[in-house]
């Protein structure tokens, strides 16, 4: 299930902004996560970090799906784009 959090990034210090993760998280039970920022901020429970890489897409884009923030049709276009 995806839980989509929508956060202001007032709390920060002179070199981060800081965001909340819900203790109930599932990817927190190992105390470990890889951030990734770039255009997107993508947070990786390390349980997954060492899968292939084709899991950790997958789940981002499932997420990305459920939490509405992309449409699954223009993953589909995205994909076959790239393919042909």
């Amino acid at each position: 299930m995806v839980e989509v959090l929508y956060q202001d990034l007032s709390k920060s210090d002179h070199i981060n902004y800081y965001i909340g993760i819900p203790k109930n998280w599932s990817g927190a039970k190992d105390d470990e996560l890889t951030v990734v920022v770039g255009d997107v901020c993508v947070v990786i429970p390390q349980t997954i970090a060492g899968a292939t890489g084709e899991l950790i897409v997958l789940r981002t884009l499932e997420a990305m799906i459920e939490g509405n923030i992309v449409d699954a049709g223009d993953i589909q276009k995205a994909i076959e784009h790239i393919l042909y």
